[in-house]
C-alpha cells in the first residue's frame, strides 16, 4: 500500500494553507492508497511529522508553508535509515529555496507541474547538529535579501533588494574568523560568509560559474573588507553575477569546513533563513541525500 502524508502549515499563504492542503490532497488521493494531512501548531511540529513519515514508511512526503516548514522537513528526514521523497508546495512570504526550481506558488499551475514519476536526490547540509538544503551565513545582506516580499521581487526584480540592503549595510559588524575546509583556510576580519549549496540565494546570483544542489560542493563567498564601498561594489556584483571577480570577495569550493571566532564576540549563523547556531560551527555537505519532486521539465538548479 503507497502512503502520501501532507504537513500543512495552516497560516501560510494568507491563512490559506489549509485550504491548498486539501487541494494537494484530492490530487494525490487518486495516485495514493493513503493520504494523510497533518497541521502544524507550533515549532518543530513539521519536523516530528517528518521523522514519523520515516518511520512509519511513507512513500512521499509534501510540505504546504514557507521556507521554515521544509527546512523542518529535512531535518527530520535526514539521518533516517529509510526517507521519503520530499515535495513542497511554495505558500510562505518569501519562498527563496522554490525559486531555485521555478516552482509556481498558484496551487493549480504547482499540481499541473508536479510529476510524481520523477524525482531528484539533492545534497544537504549539516551545521552541528542542524541540517540545511539551502545555505548557512552570517551579515545583513542575508537579512535584507530574504527580507524582501515577493510583491517587491515581482515589480522589481533583483533590484527590490537593493532598498533592503542599503539600510541595511551602515549597521553592519566584521568579525576576526577563521575558516579552514578541505580545500582551503582564510583567516582575518569578514563582514559576511556565504556557505551555499548553489550559487543562487532568491532572484540573488552570485556567479555565473556552474552549480547545482547535485555536484557535491558547497560554494563559499567571503566578503573581507568593512567598508561601505566595498559592499556597495559586491552588492553590484551580486546583482549581475560577477562575486568571483571582485576584490574583496575570496571565494571556493569545498564540501566540509570549520567557522570559527578569532575573538570572544557572539556571532550567530542563519541557517535556511532561521536562527542557527552561534560559532564555532562544523559544516559538512552530505551529498545526494534527500530525494524531491521538481515541476516537469525544470532543471535542477
Amino acid at each position: 500500500m503507497t502512503k502520501v502524508m501532507i504537513i500543512v502549515n495552516p497560516g501560510s499563504g494568507d491563512n490559506q494553507g489549509e485550504e491548498y492542503g486539501k487541494r494537494l490532497a484530492d490530487f494525490l488521493n487518486g495516485k495514493f492508497d493513503q493520504v494523510d494531512i497533518k497541521k502544524t501548531e507550533g515549532d518543530n511540529d513539521a519536523l516530528k511529522f517528518a521523522q514519523e513519515a520515516c518511520q512509519d514508511h511513507y512513500d512521499s512526503l509534501f510540505t504546504v508553508g514557507g521556507d521554515g516548514t521544509i527546512n523542518e522537513a529535512v531535518n527530520g528526514l535526514a539521518g533516517q535509515d529509510f526517507r521519503p521523497t520530499l515535495g513542497f508546495f511554495p505558500a510562505g512570504t518569501n519562498n527563496t529555496f522554490a525559486q531555485l526550481f521555478n516552482i509556481s506558488e498558484d496551487i493549480d499551475q504547482y499540481i499541473e507541474d508536479l510529476d510524481l514519476e520523477e524525482s531528484h536526490s539533492l545534497d544537504i547540509g549539516r551545521c552541528n547538529d542542524q541540517y540545511f538544503n539551502y545555505y548557512v551565513c552570517f551579515g545583513k545582506l542575508i537579512e535584507a535579501t530574504t527580507g524582501t516580499s515577493s510583491e517587491e521581487k515581482s515589480q522589481f526584480g533583483s533590484f527590490a533588494y537593493l532598498k533592503n540592503i542599503l539600510s541595511a549595510l551602515p549597521k553592519d559588524d566584521t568579525h576576526p574568523i577563521k575558516i579552514e575546509s578541505d580545500t582551503e583556510s582564510f583567516e582575518g576580519q569578514a563582514s559576511h560568509v556565504f556557505v551555499l549549496l548553489t550559487n543562487q540565494v532568491g532572484n540573488l546570483v552570485f556567479s555565473n560559474e556552474q552549480s547545482n544542489l547535485q555536484d557535491g560542493q558547497f560554494q563559499v563567498y567571503i566578503l573581507t573588507d568593512e567598508s561601505t564601498g566595498s559592499k556597495l561594489s559586491a552588492l553590484k556584483d551580486i546583482l549581475f553575477g560577477q562575486l568571483e571577480d571582485n576584490d574583496s570577495i575570496k571565494s571556493f569550493a569545498c564540501s566540509k569546513l570549520t567557522i570559527t571566532n578569532s575573538d570572544d564576540n557572539e556571532t550567530q549563523v542563519d541557517i535556511d533563513g532561521n536562527d542557527g547556531p552561534y560559532l564555532p560551527c562544523e559544516i559538512e555537505l552530505l551529498p545526494k541525500h534527500i530525494n524531491f519532486y521538481v515541476p516537469k521539465t525544470q532543471a535542477v538548479q
